[in-house]
């Protein structure tokens, strides 16, 4: 670690002792990046960079003690009148009152604000106040003019608060009615339970603020050439860095390794089946995560040389389950089987574009498959940012030759249909894997397995796809973090490079299992 990454660790280490190792290079790696150039520069941190690391009063801690231990609740900022944000005219609150007589004035802004905050439950909609003592999911009319009062009332206090700022908020609605609030996936609360909510209410806010132009934050970021260990990589994730085994050392490791290495040269894929492979990748997964989670990180060509059967889909299944302890093939077919027709019916009952109804109109034999051409038409995302379609008998040099494959994982349906046909994935434009099972579920799973086996961010073609699938389908719902790629990315409404806001959930996704959980609350 440079120098500053040794200062900038002690400054973490002094506040927060017990923060994990991995936590704390990812914090001083975050903090680099934003621009801290010396421990001076710790005053200007601000809660919503460094929050996705920490818990809220870990990042409260920090901010305090960098603040030179300053245990004060606010702070003073002047500003002349003439320069003072003015309050937007939706709004009936008096947010800043300057004295008239004079040129400048000194306006006191709480930062506590947020945890002395009371929602205003007494002039919520009747239609709220009757969800909330019932225990219902209130209409989307209700919910929509209660995301209006919580708006009003929180610009009483900052005419443009922080996403961190709203996000205390909803979790106090959230707190005390989860029932009628909370993202749920049947009776599973989503991650922190307030994301649709919280989206809601900044898209208000910002409305309110559209012709304010001196109340928007602009946040800069340093476009690095290259890409670093992040929390993406270990997002989602229980065991991404696991200790040396008992009885175990790097040397006897290596060992097994070349065993099956050997193995593999005699046997080809066949050997994965065996029972020693089996065990063998098993207790090598230590040895799997050091070489995968090297930086610079090693290319698939270099994996698939020294672990062949880290490819072969019953090891990308069991790698998965050990990184993640999901078992996301068994997972999936439950979901789709649970939840594929609610979705369907959802859909058919208020089709959201022309390319759900195509979808509709086609009607897939395979649930699945239908499902996931659904929720890619409704994110407005191309078939082709998650599967491509190769000829019934191609073999693997014939699909390369043939498509263009890029470099994010794909999965390879061999036919014209979607429906119970041999598939293979791609990754770095090479085929890793030839399914043994002709099952769209089963080339679902390991192509979704790859993207937390070797730390790879969601592809932006197919991103709110593939998060609808992780949260809804694979029940992987960290509180902080994503898999979406962040910086600059295509804006899929004008066409233009724009910079990507940082969210723990897609607000597209949130909204979408919002609706759902309503939906499926009349339709059971």
């Amino acid at each position: 670690m440079s120098g500053l990454g040794e200062v900038l660790k002690h400054a973490i280490l002094s506040v927060l002792p017990t923060l994990s190792p991995d936590v704390i290079n990812q914090l001083v790696e975050k903090l680099v990046d934003q621009g801290v150039e010396s421990v001076d520069d710790l005053v200007y941190v601000k809660d919503d960079d460094i929050l996705e690391f920490l818990r809220p009063i870990q990042c409260r801690k920090l901010l305090c003690a960098w603040k030179n231990q300053e245990n004060q609740n606010s702070t003073v900022v002047s500003l002349p009148v003439e320069v003072l944000p003015m309050a937007s005219s939706e709004t009936n609150s008096e947010i800043v009152s300057p004295q008239s007589s004079s040129s400048s004035t000194s306006i006191c802004v709480s930062q506590s604000w947020p945890e002395n905050f009371k929602v205003p439950w007494n002039i919520m909609p009747a239609g709220i106040q009757s969800a909330a003592k019932n225990g219902q999911r209130p209409s989307p009319a209700d919910r929509r003019q209660m995301i209006r009062v919580l708006a009003d009332e929180i610009r009483k206090h900052d005419l443009n608060p922080t996403r961190s700022q709203c996000a205390t908020v909803t979790r106090k609605v959230v707190r005390e009615y989860p029932k009628s609030f909370a993202d749920m996936i049947g009776d599973r609360q989503i991650g922190g339970g307030n994301e649709s909510l919280l989206s809601q209410l900044k898209v208000r806010i910002e409305h309110l603020n559209r012709n304010n132009t001196l109340s928007q934050r602009i946040q800069s970021s340093d476009s690095g050439t290259s890409r670093k260990r992040s929390s993406t990589d270990s997002y989602g994730c229980t065991r991404w860095q696991p200790s040396l085994p008992p009885g175990e050392s790097s040397e006897t490791l290596e060992l097994k390794r070349l065993k099956m290495e050997e193995i593999y040269l005699h046997e080809g894929d066949s050997g994965a089946e065996r029972g020693d492979v089996c065990k063998l990748m098993e207790e090598t997964y230590c040895l799997q995560r050091h070489m995968i989670n090297a930086s610079p990180p090693p290319t698939i060509a270099e994996l698939k040389k020294k672990w062949p059967y880290l490819f072969i889909q019953r090891h990308i299944y069991g790698h998965f389950e050990l990184l993640t302890e999901k078992k996301v093939k068994r997972l999936l077919e439950l979901s789709i089987q649970e939840c594929g027709q609610i979705i369907t019916q959802f859909f058919k009952g208020k089709p959201t574009n022309d390319d759900v109804r195509n979808i509709l109109s086609k009607g897939e034999n395979d649930v699945a498959a239908n499902v996931l051409q659904l929720l890619l038409a409704h994110f407005k995302e191309k078939l082709d940012g998650i599967i491509l379609q190769a000829d019934e008998f191609a073999t693997p040099h014939d699909v390369k030759q043939s498509l263009h494959l890029p470099g994010s994982p794909r999965l390879i349906i061999l036919g014209e249909s979607l429906s119970n046909k041999r598939w293979m994935l791609s990754m770095e434009g090479e085929i890793v894997c030839e399914g043994a099972q002709p099952c769209f579920v089963s080339g679902l799973a390991a192509l979704f397995s790859l993207f937390y086996n070797f730390n790879l961010e969601y592809q932006d073609e197919a991103a709110c796809t593939l998060e609808f699938v992780q949260r809804r389908f694979i029940d992987i719902n960290p509180e902080r973090g994503s898999k979406a790629k962040k910086g600059k990315v295509t804006s899929k409404k004008t066409g233009k490079v724009v910079q990507k806001k940082s969210c723990t959930m897609n607000p597209q996704v949130a909204s979408l299992l919002r609706k759902l959980t309503d939906f499926e609350w009349d339709f059971v």
